[in-house]
């Protein structure tokens, strides 16, 4: 790997790590629409159509994502861009 390489998959690590540390370890929904930047609205209408991370429920009313899920959820919805 050459060094320009190996510079960009560390900066793209540091990326990662720098979420990681910003982003509580489970997640609100409304967290979650913070952080991909929607409204719930729209993340309730991506919920219906099966589109979300997968959830963990303590109480029908009480919901949490986690984190880990949340970003690689993202990532799958990368479209296009320089590699």
């Amino acid at each position: 790997m050459d060094s320009a390489n190996l510079l960009r998959t560390l900066e793209k690590r540091i990326e990662q790590l720098e979420q990681k540390t910003q982003l509580p370890k489970l997640m609100t929904p409304k967290q979650v629409c913070d952080f991909v930047g929607i409204s719930e609205s729209k993340f309730y209408e991506w919920k219906r159509d099966g589109d979300v991370p997968p959830a963990i429920y303590w109480s029908e009313r009480t919901v949490r994502y986690d984190r880990d899920d949340v970003i690689a959820w993202a990532q799958e919805h990368k479209v296009g861009g320089a590699v």
